[in-house]
């Protein structure tokens, strides 16, 4: 295991050509409901296998092709940000790791105290999420962005790289109805 700082990362993620698999942890704000959330702030700690440099309209024709359909998807422009290399993208300021998801190993939930929290015991509070209406596929195909200052680890290619004095993301203060 090797300890880097955010600019090593960047540089590593700089130097990747072609589509890699990777598995990355991360700890982000978990977004909760405020209305009836008895939590306050949460963290969310994720482990996900994920591809790095991918297409992504290459990679929804591949889904359509084994579905028996036509590969005929053409990506829209990105919705925020500005892309400044194949995988990573900029906005506001932070710079975010564009992946493709390609299985969840775990999730755990942690108030501030460092009580952690069942999925069960957040599932009220989560946000709701909405899939892809373009893709026109059985198992759609899932891209997440991850900013590089949430990126805890990093395993690929058969080195595991941990975050040097991470910088926390802020959580908002969230206010509780009475």
């Amino acid at each position: 295991m090797k300890a880097i700082t955010q600019p090593e990362l960047l540089a590593t993620l700089d130097g990747i050509k072609g589509a890699t698999f990777a598995t990355i942890v991360t700890e982000t704000d978990a977004r909760l409901k405020k209305t009836g959330n008895p939590f306050g702030p949460v963290r969310k700690v994720s482990r996900v296998n994920v591809t790095l440099g991918f297409q992504y309209a290459s990679a929804v024709n591949r889904q359509r092709t084994r579905e028996g359909s036509e590969a005929d998807f053409e990506s829209a422009p990105r919705q925020w940000g500005e892309r400044v290399t194949p995988m990573l993208v900029e906005h506001k300021g932070r710079t975010y790791l564009e992946t493709k998801v390609e299985n969840v190993y775990s999730t755990e939930y942690y108030t501030t105290d460092g009580r952690k929290l069942s999925r069960e015991d957040v599932a009220p509070f989560l946000p709701s999420r909405s899939g892809s209406s373009r893709q026109k596929t059985e198992k759609e195909i899932v891209v997440r962005d991850y900013a590089i200052d949430s990126i805890r680890s990093l395993a690929m290619k058969g080195e595991e790289f941990i975050m040097l004095q991470p910088i926390a993301t802020p959580i908002p203060a969230q206010t509780q109805k009475v």
